[in-house]
């Protein structure tokens, strides 16, 4: 049986998920990369935020990207979140666009496209 401190060291306190992809609308901001690492999901535990574990799996990414030879990593985050901004620009991203005004009128959010060059 396992003690309380070992049960604790085994909890799961965050997700990134990472694809590979080649979309146009992405591709027209990196400078000859024939495809790009994109970050399509994190995620941490409500009890784990604010220790940097967002941090950490963002610098897995890199990692990751370099491991599997991308030049680029690329996410998409809602434009009035900004603790994810912070997060990303502190992490090293950069705003490359912001999708169009016309989204709103359908009922969506406004996403920024952010991107970073790893390499």
């Amino acid at each position: 049986m396992n003690s309380q401190a070992e049960q604790v060291q085994q909890q799961l306190v965050g997700v990134v998920d990472v694809t590979v992809l080649r979309d146009n609308d992405v591709m027209q901001h990196l400078q000859g990369a024939p495809e790009y690492l994109y970050v399509s999901g994190i995620a941490v535990s409500q009890n784990f935020r604010r220790q940097k574990v967002a941090t950490a799996l963002l610098k897995a990414c890199e990692v990751t990207a370099v491991l599997w030879g991308h030049e680029y990593l690329v996410l998409r985050a809602y434009e009035d979140d900004w603790g994810a901004r912070s997060l990303y620009t502190n992490a090293g991203y950069r705003l490359v666009s912001t999708d169009p005004i016309w989204v709103t009128w359908i009922g969506r959010k406004r996403r920024i496209l952010m991107i970073k060059r790893c390499c």
